[in-house]
């Protein structure tokens, strides 16, 4: 494929459950969550609930609170590498007042070195978050000089 697919962001629909479930059960397989809290989080944070869509439907999504602790974010494999995760996160990094941190398990070297490129820096690990692996907490903050890509 040559050039850019067109996209938009937008807040997350009812309608758009099934997709997010796909994009959700195939990124965490296994630790996805459910449809109940996933509908629980789009009733919660109907203003951070964000899709990222294309004319084939939805590449991915982003969950975050506007205190700036971000529950969930995924892309599509196959739209991964497209820019899709960095519009997503730079959606959340605009809309929160200073910090934005999460939760990443300590075996995702992908999503770490993401997360790295986006700016953000392991500020502490806590052991057995998930079960069997350790969560690095990882932040940005927007009023550091320098931190942002």
């Amino acid at each position: 494929m040559t050039g850019k697919v067109p996209w938009r962001i937008r807040e997350f629909r009812a309608s758009d459950i099934q997709q997010i479930m796909e994009i959700e059960t195939t990124a965490f397989p296994k630790s996805a969550y459910s449809k109940e809290i996933l509908l629980m989080y789009a009733l919660r944070l109907p203003a951070s609930f964000f899709v990222l869509e294309t004319e084939d439907g939805i590449e991915g999504y982003i969950i975050y609170d506007l205190d700036g602790h971000i529950y969930s974010m995924a892309v599509r494999s196959s739209g991964r590498r497209g820019g899709f995760g960095r519009a997503l996160f730079v959606q959340a990094l605009e809309h929160v007042k200073d910090i934005l941190w999460l939760e990443v398990r300590s075996k995702n070297l992908i999503a770490i070195e993401f997360y790295r490129k986006m700016g953000m820096r392991v500020t502490a690990k806590v052991g057995g978050y998930y079960d069997t692996d350790d969560a690095l907490i990882m932040a940005i903050d927007k009023k550091a000089p320098n931190q942002f890509f």
